[in-house]
């Protein structure tokens, strides 16, 4: 990202950005019924919403960064957004045209191979 390890001001205003949701203009904060909680299958649900949603925007040119950091303040995010209490906030979705000029924005995480990872029974080639 081109911030030098003893930059401390720049690498305090990254950490901020997160907080920020990365000044994207919307984000989206995915929440659940308290009530939900004890079977926890609701995560499965709402990691595949989150998926949807996500794939969605970027089909139409839309960057997204799910981002737990923007909500690691949850009764901040609850109060500025008027979630109520019987829900649980589970993540947010920082969506907005990407900034192609902005180096993160360019940042490709290498992958193991997936054949180095997952042992695949029963599928033939």
């Amino acid at each position: 990202m081109g911030i030098a390890r003893d930059d401390k001001d720049m690498r305090q205003d990254w950490v901020m950005r997160g907080f920020r949701q990365f000044d994207a203009p919307v984000s989206i904060v995915l929440t659940f019924d308290k009530v939900l909680e004890a079977g926890a299958v609701c995560h499965f649900d709402m990691g595949a919403i989150c998926f949807g949603i996500v794939l969605g925007a970027w089909e139409r040119g839309l960057g997204c960064v799910i981002n737990s950091q923007g909500i690691m303040q949850s009764q901040v995010v609850r109060e500025v957004t008027g979630i109520p209490e019987d829900q649980n906030i589970m993540t947010c979705i920082a969506m907005g045209y990407p900034d192609g000029s902005f180096s993160a924005n360019g940042v490709r995480s290498r992958r193991e191979d997936t054949d180095d990872l997952v042992h695949f029974v029963g599928f033939e080639d």
